[in-house]
């Protein structure tokens, strides 16, 4: 009986807040009506959105160029994949989710279509972005996807950690569904120069949920630290059907590496394109190749083919991110 009186004057106690706050809000409303409207819009002051400054693209073109630079000497000097984790953790970090994945190489691609057929259409800032990783390219390949990517940084965090848990999908497989990229990247071209300004491959992108919830949660803190406060509500980026896209594609990439990369992306047709000429491509020396396979087990991409019966051992450079896995597990230094 004491349990139920208890509940009884708690239920009491919050139904009377409820009523109070009901009448409040119906004698404001009351005041509204009696012709109140007009000074309460001259008397209101809404909520200023201050915005990132525009010079915050050069800041974000600036570390884009750095993080290739760094990228390209580790690839180059043939460091461990610990470097490489480093740079793909700040990229998760600022790239991703404090700028909203705003070093978009998709998106790129369609504004670089639409530039060549209207230049003024085009920043230098845009330009940049999309020659800027094939340029790095030519030199040691696509170091762009394991440096500066915000997908690939996604991917790369998303994946198992032990390779033993990856799934190989069988070689004929893979051949096929690498052809889906070329058919993406043709029609992002198609409709970027049919001039309907669509963002074909953008709208395929599965992370930009994340992208835009992270830098709507950074610029809302932002701007409470300035006394600025932007929201009074936790802002979600994307519809529901958006998240569930992306977690079916987090699912997919823990199991199976890179799923984007290597099965959406239209950039990485470009990009592996040009890493199949690059000047400083990634080989395996067969003089002290032993046919291992540890290479083989830990590329995330299934860029290397490793035959023991036929004395095999060949990588594809069109495939290859240059993440350097392969040669941290190789304990004969045959790759270079």
């Amino acid at each position: 009986m004491k349990k139920i009186r208890l509940i009884t004057i708690v239920l009491g106690f919050l139904f009377s807040l409820l009523s109070s706050s009901f009448a409040q809000d119906a004698h404001s409303i009351d005041d509204l009506s009696r012709g109140n409207i007009r000074e309460f819009k001259d008397a209101y002051i809404p909520v200023e959105y201050h915005a990132l400054p525009e010079y915050m693209s050069f800041v974000d073109l600036g570390i884009l160029l750095l993080l290739l630079g760094l990228g390209l000497l580790f690839v180059l000097k043939r460091k461990s994949g610990r470097p490489m984790n480093i740079l793909m953790l700040f990229t998760f970090i600022y790239l991703a989710l404090i700028r909203g994945g705003c070093i978009c190489p998709v998106g790129a691609i369609t504004n670089a279509t639409m530039g060549i057929i209207e230049p003024a259409l085009v920043s230098l800032t845009a330009f940049v972005v999309f020659i800027g990783p094939m340029l790095v390219a030519l030199a040691g390949g696509r170091v762009f996807c394991s440096t500066a990517c915000p997908m690939g940084a996604v991917q790369h965090i998303g994946k198992a950690k032990k390779h033993k848990k990856w799934i190989r999908l069988p070689k004929k497989l893979n051949t096929a569904l690498k052809l889906a990229p070329v058919i993406i990247l043709i029609l992002t071209v198609y409709f970027a120069a049919n001039g309907s300004a669509c963002f074909f491959a953008c709208e395929l992108d599965p992370y930009k949920a994340l992208f835009f919830t992270g830098q709507s949660w950074f610029e809302q803190g932002l701007a409470y630290l300035m006394g600025q406060p932007m929201e009074s509500k936790i802002l979600i980026g994307g519809l529901i059907t958006t998240w569930i896209y992306m977690g079916i594609m987090l699912v997919i990439g823990y199991f199976i590496p890179r799923p984007f990369c290597r099965f959406i992306c239209p950039y990485s047709v470009l990009l592996g394109l040009v890493s199949m000429f690059a000047i400083k491509r990634r080989t395996i020396k067969e003089d002290n190749c032993v046919y291992c396979g540890l290479c083989s087990k830990v590329c995330p991409v299934q860029a290397i083919t490793i035959d023991r019966q036929t004395k095999l051992a060949v990588v594809s450079n069109y495939d290859c991110i240059q993440c350097n896995k392969c040669n941290e597990s190789c304990k004969k230094d045959a790759i270079v």
